[in-house]
């Protein structure tokens, strides 16, 4: 049975997915609202798979956990998200994700997948709706001309410790910190140097020693307390009196020194000492250490006499830069009353920016709220309509499921785009129609449905109106156009013609309308009012099937948007073929 880690905030949402999860076989060891009760629940409990919200309430990402868990060990994770989200999601994040709004037994069905994966088993289609597998990040491949012999491993090694001394160079010129100098420092040399140890000893003239001031792979309690003498008794004081570099490829065949108790507590066989010389006195030894012995080269020396030597800049250049920064200090002091105005300025522009990044995090936490409780409601809606006996009770219950997924649509489409005044109406009417081919295939229908959509940007009120006007004749030719429950239902969109109209074509080969267009008599008043709120017109024509031609304007004015919002209030009531 495998072990299931779930991290969602909104514990209601949490619970139900525990549920149905324990109820189709899996061991749930776990629900966490945050980074780090997710990562303290991994830790302690090493879960194989685990369901993971994208954004989390205290604004963190999900992903976070995925990484500190993948450390202990492989699990598998599967996302939940937003259809709106912006973040690039590959198979270093993990193996898949499933966008909201979602059945349940669609996260099931894409739990089983990831666990497939994660056990070896290659995914194979289809794969449920809102699913997408996660892709491995592009590969950065050397170029076919330079094969891995030995030559080249050389040749590529070298690259590469150039490349890190360019780097660090950069890095110790931003950075004004000495001790993370020192210390990244030390991890680049043993990185480039493939060797686990590294160590940087300042020179201390009263003491006449070598304190190690910074390094990597050391034990607590190394750095900042152990030290040497600075003579010919130790490698490192070799080196720091003569000059030269100092190299032992084996030290249990070398008892010339007389080595401080760290080298046999960390098991250290071979060693190279550099000089860090500096302007006047140097500064000290920059020294990496292997348990393994070694067979240092005169490139390897180069390398690192040629980091000790941007090492020994950088430290005279922080030097410098602390002792101009004592300067500017007291010139500050010279000119305290206009410090003070600019500061006051600072913080009045401080305060600014901190209430607009407070606004910011309250829109995405209202965002983030509002997308949840419609997942809890479509969840719920869902759940009662499986229950259900057939009947109107059902129909009805599936009629509230696919408003809200309109409204869930919606509220993506829009955050998306910024919360601005305008939407894509070709991206949102798509992503409706998905929706609704899902819900209505769940019915056992064979009912096609084709969707053509052109991007076209419109303004929010004529792309809400007709999102609803689509969702009511979706639903009004799947509930009546096809007494067999066998069809096709098309809907396009293309570029306008005019500049200031544009066209949606809504087309069903079921059985015709029949009657007259009399208010609200076969729902086609509700598609007139809902028209008529965006100064459009609505068209329909009877004969092997229904066919419908909405015209609207491009624009909308103040007029309009006042009306829309007096009038949006009727529009909830159901259509009829």
């Amino acid at each position: 049975m495998a072990k299931v880690l779930i991290a969602e905030d909104e514990l209601i949402i949490a619970d139900m997915i525990a549920d149905v999860l324990a109820g189709n076989g899996y061991d749930i060891c776990g629900i966490a609202r945050s980074v780090m009760e997710a990562v303290e629940l991994g830790e302690a409990d090493r879960p194989d798979l685990a369901v993971v919200d994208l954004h989390l309430a205290d604004g963190s990402l999900g992903t976070a956990i995925a990484h500190r868990l993948r450390r202990q060990g492989t699990i598998g994770v599967l996302y939940m998200t937003g259809g709106g989200n912006d973040i690039a999601l590959t198979r270093d994040d993990g193996e898949a994700c499933l966008r909201k709004p979602f059945a349940l037994r669609n996260l099931v069905a894409a739990l089983r997948i990831v666990e497939q994966i994660v056990n070896g088993t290659d995914a194979v289609p289809p794969f449920p709706s809102g699913f997408e597998l996660l892709r491995h990040p592009p590969e950065q491949r050397m170029p076919e001309s330079l094969e891995m012999t030995a030559a080249n491993l050389k040749i590529a090694r070298l690259l590469r410790q150039q490349a890190a001394l360019a780097g660090f160079g950069g890095f110790a010129f931003r950075e004004t910190d000495l001790g993370k100098i020192l210390t990244e420092a030390a991890r680049a040399c043993a990185e480039c140097m493939e060797v686990p140890f590294c160590k940087i000893c300042r020179y201390r003239p009263e003491e006449n020693d070598l304190l190690v001031e910074a390094g990597v792979g050391w034990r607590s309690g190394v750095i900042g307390n152990v030290v040497s003498r600075a003579d010919h008794s130790s490698p490192q004081g070799r080196a720091f009196v003569t000059g030269k570099p100092v190299i032992c490829d084996d030290l249990s065949r070398d008892s010339v020194f007389a080595l401080p108790v760290l080298y046999a507590d960390h098991g250290i066989v071979s060693i190279v000492d550099v000089i860090i010389k500096g302007n006047g006195r140097p500064y000290g030894v920059l020294e990496i250490d292997s348990p393994q012995p070694h067979s240092y080269d005169q490139h390897d020396v180069d390398f690192l006499t040629g980091f000790a030597n941007v090492l020994a800049e950088a430290v005279g250049t922080t030097k410098r830069n602390k002792l101009l920064r004592s300067a500017v200090g007291r010139m500050k002091n010279l000119v305290a009353d206009k410090d003070r105005l600019l500061t006051e300025n600072n913080l009045i522009l401080i305060e600014k920016n901190r209430l607009l990044e407070e606004k910011s995090v309250l829109a995405r936490e209202l965002h983030h709220r509002v997308r949840n409780n419609l997942q809890l409601v479509y969840a719920m809606l869902r759940k009662q309509h499986e229950q259900a006996a057939e009947g109107a009770v059902k129909e009805d219950i599936s009629a509230i499921a696919r408003r809200v997924m309109t409204l869930a649509k919606m509220h993506d489409h829009l955050l998306g785009t910024g919360l601005s005044r305008t939407v894509d109406i070709g991206d949102y009417l798509r992503s409706l129609c998905a929706g609704y081919a899902e819900l209505e295939d769940a019915c056992g229908c064979d009912i096609g449905l084709t969707c053509n959509f052109e991007p076209l940007v419109l303004d929010l009120d004529i792309v809400t109106v007709l999102g609803l006007v689509t969702a009511e004749l979706i639903s009004n030719s799947y509930r009546h156009a096809f007494p067999n429950g066998k069809g096709m239902i098309s809907i396009s969109l293309q570029q306008p013609s005019s500049p200031d109209e544009a066209t949606i074509t809504f087309r069903d080969d079921g059985i015709s309308l029949a009657g007259k267009r009399d208010g609200t008599r076969h729902g086609l008043g509700l598609v007139d009012r809902l028209m008529e709120q965006i100064r459009g017109s609505a068209e329909v024509r009877s004969d092997h099937g229904t066919a419908w031609t909405l015209r609207f304007p491009l624009r909308r004015d103040d007029g309009q948007r006042e009306a829309s919002a007096h009038s949006s209030q009727s529009a909830g009531t159901g259509t009829a073929h």
